[in-house]
């Protein structure tokens, strides 16, 4: 039988389609094979993608975004009807009148059609990422470490005649994206349910699979995560989740600082149950918000059950403390990481004006020193050994090692003496933000984080809300949270606080919030407190 190439490729994709299997093949120039939206995803490629809706369906966005409606997408030349546009985002949604986020689903209303070989892209407005660079930059990094990651690259985008701007385009969590992880594309895949924390306890938005639809394969996940006993509960990970790839995946969302993702978060992920193995396999998303935070600790504590449950137990986080250490050292170094920041950049200047190239080049550059000083904190904090286990006398014991953290350019951090009293003081800045931070081990149990504070003239910012000086335990929840704003003198400040794994890291916070003023930490007074545990 002599086929043509084309007719060759559909024949194969249909077959394998059948069988549950799905290498999806596209021809590319002289006939060959190549996959799909490679040529979009090049370094420096840089799309212009003219979206037009109408009347009808621009009224539809307006009052359901989320909803498709029917558009075209121009691309050059080529015309792409009756493809579904919707609006997308959360802190970064936008509505249509401004700079809105699109999924583009080719073949929502015509099964077959696709753009550069893809059934669905995304265009990002990088409201919260001025660079454009750190969606790009996540997926060459969880893919570098073996972990699937959707690629990224960039397009210009109108809509209806009006120019949007720069935007981020990204592959779309498709058939065509599975097909070049797995070998089969047909199991579930789940999604995180948008503007709120997920997790594999509840029910998930199945995306696609033809598995079985009762979540019955979720329960498993979530039933080995919550077993009690340590060496049964990692055994019985093993059985259900790709550990592998997710102690690559833990570790990169911490090493890149995505904490917006699963494991620190609980938001901005997909699930894959890999029919073939057996397991599932956490794949990454939104990752517009990256190196944000240079000594963040590379033990955190994990919001992710999963994580969290591995992280318990010992042969879970020695396991994790190697993987970190391995990536730290062949991904995640210095030279490699700006000279890739500095490579998009500069391939991006052709495809901008004067004034947008520099602009581009200065969040360029101050993403690399971002990068520069994460990859030198977590050296850091790897050379140290770990400290032991906070020790208690009488339920009590005093906290040090206290550093400034946040400090805005007018901001002024010393440790001082104020009424005979050694003291953290901060003197607000510009920023509104500023603070001294300490980290501790702790064991399971309820605790008090205590200490006098005093402050002078302290008065709210423009904008934000909850003003005044404070005493926080960083990305845990907390009672009897008190803020002492305008001239008090010295007050007890306390927050309780509850810590559910075996052991953790926890970071405790001296803040001062506020557009002017001054806040005293009275020293001495810093202490953690141990709780009897709660009435059943």
């Amino acid at each position: 039988m002599n086929l043509a190439p084309d007719r060759l490729i559909a024949v194969i994709n249909v077959m394998t389609a059948a069988l549950g299997i799905s290498f999806p093949l596209h021809l590319g120039a002289g006939g060959q094979s190549t996959v799909p939206g490679r040529d979009l995803f090049a370094d420096g490629a840089v799309g212009r993608i003219r979206l037009e809706i109408l009347a009808q369906g621009l009224e539809s966005l307006r009052s359901d975004p989320r909803q498709y409606v029917r558009a075209t997408l121009r691309e050059g030349t080529n015309v792409f009807q009756d493809i579904a546009v919707r609006l997308k985002g959360s802190s970064s949604f936008r509505r249509l009148d401004d700079k809105p986020a699109f999924t583009v689903n080719c073949a929502h209303f015509s099964a077959r059609q696709r753009f550069h070989g893809l059934s669905k892209i995304h265009l990002n407005n990088s409201a919260e990422d001025p660079s454009y660079l750190n969606e790009k930059l996540g997926s060459e990094l969880f893919r570098a470490a073996g972990v699937p990651a959707p690629r990224a690259s960039h397009a210009w985008v109108e809509l209806n005649g009006r120019k949007l701007g720069l935007y981020v385009l990204k592959e779309g969590f498709a058939e065509e994206f599975l097909a070049q992880h797995f070998q089969r594309t047909d199991g579930n895949l789940y999604e995180a349910e948008a503007e709120r924390a997920s997790d594999v306890t509840q029910p998930l938005k199945r995306n696609s699979g033809s598995g079985n639809p009762d979540g019955s394969d979720l329960q498993r996940l979530a039933a080995a995560a919550q077993e009690p006993d340590a060496s049964r509960r990692w055994t019985a990970l093993g059985d259900v989740l790709d550990m592998d790839r997710f102690l690559s995946f833990m570790t990169t969302e911490v090493l890149s600082g995505h904490r917006d993702g699963y494991c620190l978060a609980r938001n901005n992920f997909r699930l894959y149950h890999d029919p073939v193995s057996d397991k599932f396999v956490f794949l990454p998303d939104g990752m517009d918000q990256l190196f944000g935070r240079p000594d963040f600790p590379v033990q955190p504590h994990m919001a992710g059950l999963v994580a969290k449950a591995i992280m318990e137990i010992p042969a879970g986080r020695r396991a994790y403390r190697e993987r970190l250490t391995n990536l730290l050292t062949n991904s995640f170094t210095i030279e490699a990481l700006t000279n890739r920041v500095r490579e998009w950049s500069a391939a991006m200047a052709p495809n901008l004006t004067r004034a947008e190239a520099r602009m581009f080049q200065r969040e360029a550059t101050d993403l690399c020193e971002r990068i520069r000083q994460r990859v030198l904190d977590v050296s850091r904090q790897l050379a140290t050994p770990e400290p032991a286990l906070v020790q208690f006398q009488n339920s009590s014991a005093g906290l040090g090692g206290w550093i400034p953290v946040d400090a805005a350019a007018d901001a002024k951090l010393e440790k001082t003496v104020s009424s005979g009293r050694p003291a953290l003081h901060i003197q607000a800045g510009s920023r509104a933000v500023a603070s001294w931070r300490t980290k501790a081990w702790l064991e399971a149990g309820r605790y008090r984080f205590e200490g006098l504070a005093r402050t002078a003239g302290v008065k709210p910012a423009a904008s934000g809300r909850n003003h005044g000086a404070s005493l926080v335990v960083w990305g845990r929840k907390t009672s009897g949270t008190r803020m002492l704003a305008g001239d008090s003198d010295w007050t007890k400040l306390q927050v309780e606080f509850e810590v559910s794994e075996r052991e953790t890291q926890v970071e405790f916070v001296c803040l001062l919030r506020g557009g002017e003023g001054n806040a005293w930490f009275d020293v001495d007074s810093l202490q953690l407190v141990r709780l009897e545990p709660k009435d059943e």
